[in-house]
């Protein structure tokens, strides 16, 4: 017997690992997971890094406690001061570790709302799926989102969006705790302008809400040869105390993308606000990472010849993983969102092949079966919905994998595509 939240908890359901993966010569008829954003491109020089690194006893025991060695965080603070250049010299008490971001993103909602009070976080449109998930499914948190229209969401131009959903909520009785923003964005790609960022500072200064940057792809970015692209800028980047005050202003990173390394399941809470990583660290006790992720995260984080070599060889695996999948879509006829010089993701359209007259008109409802019949087929994109899309029609297709998989996952996408529009009768149930 389950108490009435256990219920609503099984409800809610959970997600399996990939029992069928596709490979090229072993399982052909396998599924082909282009929905899992992690870089498998580099994972062969992550492992090998991994083998070579020797554990001693202390990785045995408890350690230093739940959130993240004294060695684990200095080694952060050192790279983050590195590699996204912060207006002041971030130090190992601005950090905190735990489980991955999935669970610091609970904690920053729990942090700044409180749930039978009406509070509620601030998102845009589309973003990232598992945000409601993480932050809603124990804490119960509402979330208000901004629909931007035709509006560049990553200029100055999305503050009006912003503020014009704030008024809503308020009005509805909804009390607008923190902004949350992903920069570089999932599952859009693109990063933030400098100028977007301060004119989102001066937004949370004037309804003294959080600023929460989610900045796990910070460093799986690429130069692109062919358009220009916005560059990456932290917000620990700006010297904010002009813009708001600093105490305000939370990132978000972790281990999973940029290193490769999702299985260490190592993320970190980046502040300057002494009360909110004091907060924060009693919450971590529950989502504490393992003594010998964290040995080995500091060991890959110290050894700054091997970091860098792999941070290079990763931007240029990416770009060229990106650079195939996008000729692969342009030669099958689909529609993506060109934009972007960053993340592991492309944001699909196929808008023109929703089954519509199957579904009697409903979008939504004719976006969902398409995504069935990727399932059948053995093909695993996201849904737009779960990422909060404006309309229907909208798939990630993450390309961060070898080139087969990738290629044959959007052979498998066009089978669909060619054979689902207004066809009620339609099991494709064969990969020919």
């Amino acid at each position: 017997m389950l108490s009435t939240r256990g219920q609503k908890y099984r409800e809610i359901g959970y997600q399996h690992g990939l029992l069928d993966e596709y490979n090229e010569e072993t399982n052909p008829n396998g599924i082909v997971d282009l929905s899992s954003a992690e870089n498998f491109l580099i994972h062969g020089e992550v492992i090998q890094f991994i083998n070579s690194h020797k554990l001693d006893a202390s990785c045995c025991g408890y350690g230093e406690g739940y959130t993240g060695t004294l060695r684990l965080r200095k080694a952060m603070a050192l790279h983050m001061n590195e590699y996204c250049n912060p207006f002041e010299p971030l130090t190992a008490e601005h950090i905190t570790f735990a489980a991955g971001v999935t669970d610091l993103n609970e904690v920053c909602a729990l942090l700044t709302c409180d749930a039978d009070c009406g509070d509620a976080i601030l998102l845009g449109k589309p973003n990232y799926g598992s945000f409601a998930r993480d932050m809603v499914s124990r804490g119960h948190i509402s979330q208000v989102f901004a629909d931007f229209g035709g509006a560049d969401q990553f200029s100055s131009d999305c503050v009006p969006y912003y503020l014009k959903a704030y008024d809503a909520a308020k009005e509805e009785g909804i009390n607008i705790k923190a902004l949350v923003i992903c920069n570089p964005h999932n599952p859009l790609g693109q990063c933030y302008s400098r100028e977007a960022l301060i004119e989102l500072m001066k937004f949370c200064q004037s309804k003294q809400i959080h600023l929460i940057s989610d900045e796990i792809y910070a460093l799986s970015t690429y130069q692109r040869t062919d358009r220009p692209s916005e560059k990456y800028v932290s917000v620990f980047a700006i010297d904010s105390r002009q813009f708001v005050d600093p105490n305000l202003i939370h990132v978000l990173y972790g281990l999973s993308k940029d290193y490769g390394a999702a299985g260490l399941r190592l993320g970190c809470l980046i502040t300057r606000n002494a009360e909110f990583s004091d907060a924060a660290r009693s919450l971590c006790r529950f989502s504490s990472p393992s003594q010998i992720s964290m040995s080995l995260a500091a060991a890959l984080l110290e050894d700054r010849i091997f970091l860098k070599s792999l941070l290079e060889s990763s931007h240029s695996a990416l770009y060229k993983s990106r650079k195939v999948a996008e000729v692969a879509l342009e030669q099958v006829g689909i529609k993506y969102h060109r934009e972007g010089n960053a993340g592991l993701f492309l944001w699909l359209d196929l808008r023109p092949y929703l089954p519509t007259t199957v579904t009697n008109g409903d979008e939504w409802a004719a976006e969902k079966l398409l995504w069935n019949r990727f399932e059948n087929i053995g093909v695993q994109v996201s849904l737009g919905k779960r990422y909060f899309a404006p309309n229907p029609g909208h798939f990630r297709m993450v390309f961060s994998n070898h080139e087969s998989v990738v290629l044959e996952g959007i052979r498998r996408i066009k089978t669909v595509c060619n054979r689902s529009k207004n066809k009620s009768d339609w099991p494709c149930q064969s990969l020919s």
